[in-house]
């Protein structure tokens, strides 16, 4: 049968109401900063332009041996386009702080006449420059292709990049370029030259 409780019952209950008070304020004070920095307008910058290097932007690779037609490719890659996502985190008193950039190249991919594995691996690199064309970083990345099925033709994304670009009152996130291209030998520079103008795949 229910009892109103004793006196002895009502201290303990109103010791563990007190105790159980202690983390709703710290979630109300918790919640109130997470309002204030919603209300504090972030600082929202333009992402870094960014260049597809023309010369670099068609990487077609041929079979082992001296043949250089047609049948003898194993593999075509193009550069289609460079997609960013970018973050700013900047202090407003001092302008000092970082743009957090993801870079992601669009790739396009096409299987030779010469390809029995049906597999393809196309070396690029992404690189930063600054307002006077310096270079400040480069890398070199590997994206690995498959051909499935009868499939002769793919287009993808390539993995996300994480750069880091400082940023204060005289450095702007406009004054970077980020560059893209394939890594290329002597001879796929050369042919890029001779049909440059030509339709991509």
């Amino acid at each position: 049968m229910w009892r109103f409780p004793s006196g002895h019952d009502l201290r303990r209950l109103a010791a563990v109401i007190a105790v159980a008070a202690l983390p709703a304020c710290e979630t109300i004070e918790d919640t109130y900063d997470t309002v204030s920095i919603l209300w504090d307008k972030p600082i929202i910058l333009p992402c870094p332009d960014y260049r597809i290097l023309a010369e670099a932007a068609r990487r077609v690779e041929f079979a082992k041996g001296a043949g250089r037609d047609l049948v003898d490719i194993n593999s075509e890659g193009v550069i289609g386009d460079v997609h960013l996502e970018c973050i700013t985190r900047i202090d407003k008193e001092t302008r000092v702080g970082v743009m957090e950039v993801a870079v992601t190249v669009a790739f396009g991919a096409k299987r030779g006449p010469a390809n029995r594995s049906r597999k393809a691996l196309l070396p690029y690199f992404v690189s930063v420059t600054d307002a006077k064309r310096n270079v400040l970083y480069r890398e070199e990345f590997k994206v690995a292709v498959d051909f499935p099925g009868n499939q002769t033709a793919l287009q993808f994304l390539g993995e996300q990049i994480k750069l880091e670009l400082p940023l204060n009152k005289k450095v702007r996130s406009t004054d970077y370029i980020i560059f893209t291209g394939f890594m290329l030998t002597r001879e796929q520079l050369d042919r890029n030259r001779r049909l440059k103008g030509r339709d991509r795949i």
